[in-house]
């Protein structure tokens, strides 16, 4: 039975013959009663409260899912059980797993409303996803009569043996989802959470390169949170089926069935919080956003006013509509407000390898012009820009420009220097788009046109940048500014060279070429700042 016969069978009043089905797959599903979600907006309410935070409970532990005990995952698997029972029991609860899901679902994707701000792609990605994670974690600890409840997290980037679905995830029952692709044999390509990956994306000292900023998506976005959702949906795609790429489900050329092809629930942004993973998933990315401020070195959050101010609006535990600011959330606000910290995981990562090819070294007889001071703003060097959009298409794409003399010098000296006090040379890719229906993976790299599949994550490699399929209610195209910061090590690469030549690998998330895609861009610059 597929789940558009499913929810037939409940709507027609079959629900009480399908109790019988506790211990399937179906039931662990527990599909919402409209699915897939056309109008994923949240139940009426009135004027949004600001959220009360009981700094009377301990600060305790979320642990990597690895690392729970028996009692600690039976105590999230009846969690979470008790909030699939819920929606069966009362639908209409805002508090209820259906409700749950699609609030993710109408703040970025099936049912978004122009009156939100889009939760991906900027600065609000991880505030947001902060907040939805600590409500969802106090309605699940009330929903047990347990307080001191805390999630876990997925650590994919303890590399490679956390890179694969975790057991509590994997054992009959509610944190089990029927359409999730990825089995117990897959692992993470290394690409996008191995050791040399995760150092370039932790390695970024901006604000705006980690985290994104107004307009632009930021490291730990691009990858490997977007990979990951699309893995997890289906770490296997075949591309037979129109349209290409991962799309929703159900659709016209889609899945019916969870052993078919293409993306599933955590491969597209309308049904992600559908499965239970996708609460670990974040945690992570909530925890290396923690790593990545204490880093000696970074800028750490932005200290925008309209940033800090800004509020989002949930159901809390007692189903009131409130409010949370940015600014609650922050990293001293975790324990002080939150009443959460991160354990790291027990398991260890393998070491970051060594380059494949080392970083060249200038010397003075290969230098033919003077030296500009890295403190000295410059202007963009445009590599392409178009009145039109640029087809990336499925194979390497380049393009390259020519570089003058006072940026080739300025590239020389960082290399040598590292970045200087908030002066760091970014790459810009504008005006990335995709039909809603479609996902992207590219990598980046600057000063290797001959990069391919292949090529591994080196001195050449500036970053990779993904889009999850969002769902059948966007009918715009998706649009994304991603922003990269160039490691010295790549800057030396480019300094020894005339021109600037910058290539984008698209694949698919098992590595191979995609058949066909419909991604395209505006214009790739190169700043200073």
């Amino acid at each position: 039975m597929n789940r558009r016969r499913f929810v037939r069978t409940v709507s027609q009043g079959s629900l009480a013959a399908m109790i019988g089905l506790k211990g399937t797959r179906l039931w662990a599903q527990a599909p919402p009663a409209k699915e897939p979600p056309i109008n994923c907006a949240p139940p009426k309410h009135g004027a949004a409260k600001r959220i009360t935070f009981d700094t009377s409970t301990p600060v305790l532990p979320r642990k990597s899912a690895w690392d729970l005990d028996p009692p600690e995952i039976t105590r999230l698997q009846s969690a979470y059980q008790a909030l699939r029972d819920l929606t069966v029991k009362t639908p209409n609860d805002p508090r209820g797993w259906a409700q749950q899901a699609n609030i993710h679902c109408f703040n970025c994707s099936g049912g978004f409303d122009p009156s939100n701000v889009e939760i991906h792609g900027s600065w609000w990605f991880l505030p947001w996803h902060r907040c939805y994670l600590h409500v969802h974690e106090r309605i699940l600890g009330k929903l047990i009569g347990d307080p001191t409840f805390r999630l876990a997290y997925w650590d994919w980037d303890t590399y490679p043996g956390h890179a694969i679905l975790p057991p509590p995830f994997l054992a009959p029952g509610a944190l089990v989802d029927a359409y999730r692709g990825a089995v117990p044999s897959n692992v993470i390509p290394a690409k996008y959470t191995g050791a040399a990956a995760m150092a370039v994306v932790l390695g970024a000292q901006t604000s705006a390169g980690f985290m994104g900023s107004a307009s632009q998506s930021g490291a730990l976005e691009n990858s490997p949170h977007g990979p990951v959702h699309i893995w997890t949906g289906n770490a296997n795609p075949n591309q037979a089926n129109e349209p290409v790429g991962c799309f929703y489900p159900n659709t016209v050329g889609g899945p019916s069935e969870p052993q078919s092809p293409n993306c599933l629930d955590m491969g597209v942004l309308a049904t992600a919080a559908q499965d239970p993973i996708f609460f670990a998933h974040h945690s992570n990315i909530d925890r290396l956003w923690d790593v990545w401020v204490q880093r000696p070195g970074v800028q750490g959050n932005w200290k925008n006013t309209s940033w800090l101010h800004h509020k989002f609006n949930f159901f809390d535990e007692n189903a009131n509509w409130v409010y949370i600011t940015v600014a609650d959330v922050l990293a001293a606000e975790e324990q002080n407000k939150l009443r959460y910290s991160y354990q790291p995981p027990k398991a260890k990562a393998s070491p970051t390898p060594a380059s494949p090819t080392p970083s060249p070294k200038p010397t003075a007889a290969k230098e033919t012009v003077k030296r500009t001071s890295p403190a000295k703003a410059m202007a963009p060097l445009m590599v392409h820009s178009a009145a039109t959009a640029t087809a990336v298409g499925i194979k390497p794409h380049v393009q390259s420009v020519a570089v003058p003399p006072d940026h080739q010098a300025n590239l020389r000296t960082f290399a040598d220097s590292g970045p200087e006090a908030n002066r760091h040379y970014t790459l810009h890719i504008d005006g990335i788009s995709l039909p809603p229906n479609e996902g992207a993976i590219v990598h980046v790299f600057a000063a290797q046109p001959d990069a391919n599949l292949e090529t591994p994550v080196g001195p050449s490699f500036v970053g990779t940048f993904s889009i999850v399929p969002s769902g059948p209610q966007h009918q715009h195209p998706m649009e994304r500014n991603a922003v990269f910061e160039l490691r010295p090590e790549t800057a030396a690469l480019v300094a020894e060279k005339k021109n600037l030549e910058v290539t984008l690998v698209p694949e698919m998330v098992n590595g191979t070429e995609p058949l066909k895609s419909n991604l395209t861009y505006k214009k790739i610059y190169l700043s200073f700042e």
